[in-house]
């Protein structure tokens, strides 16, 4: 098979799986909502070169939004959805190094941080300080859940069978 296609269809099963774990189940905060389908965003990240990755997260993270009545969230999600996947690294045979471990740190700053700087432009200094703890729930539900999945997946040799 073309890589090409290869990559294609991993990442649309992947943005699948994102809309999915955004969309199911999320917990609504007021002006939007937690959800772990950055967990998925991350494993992207992990596997897919760059450009489809980032496809990966702007695309699952935005359709969640359109689908689930976020409209308003759109353009923020398509912005920091695409850069949590810039720390991550692919080029590893697992998905678990060192280094992705240590990157959900970085990935969940550039979420509050992302989503402080949108609530604040949509809504004020108010915005910020209502949504600040809710938007650093999510990142560290998302870590946990990446590195689980990341553990299972290097385990049955997710990336060697893909490949």
């Amino acid at each position: 098979m073309d890589n090409r296609i290869k990559l294609l269809t991993l990442s649309a099963v992947f943005a699948a799986m994102t809309f999915a774990l955004t969309t199911f189940p999320k917990i609504p905060t007021g002006s939007g909502y937690i959800h772990m389908g950055d967990s998925v965003i991350y494993l992207a990240a992990c596997v897919l070169p760059f450009p489809y990755a980032i496809f990966v997260g702007a695309i699952g993270g935005a359709l969640a939004d359109v689908f689930g009545g976020y409209v308003i969230w759109i353009v923020p999600t398509l912005i920091v959805k695409a850069l949590i996947t810039l720390p991550y690294n692919s080029k590893s045979d697992t998905i678990l190094t060192k280094r992705n471990a240590f990157m959900v740190l970085p990935a969940g700053l550039i979420t509050v941080i992302g989503y402080a700087i949108a609530e604040m432009l949509l809504f004020g200094w108010a915005g910020i300080i209502s949504g600040l703890l809710m938007g650093v729930i999510q990142p560290i539900g998302s870590a946990i859940l990446f590195l689980l999945f990341a553990a299972m997946l290097d385990k049955i040799g997710f990336k060697r069978r893909i490949r």
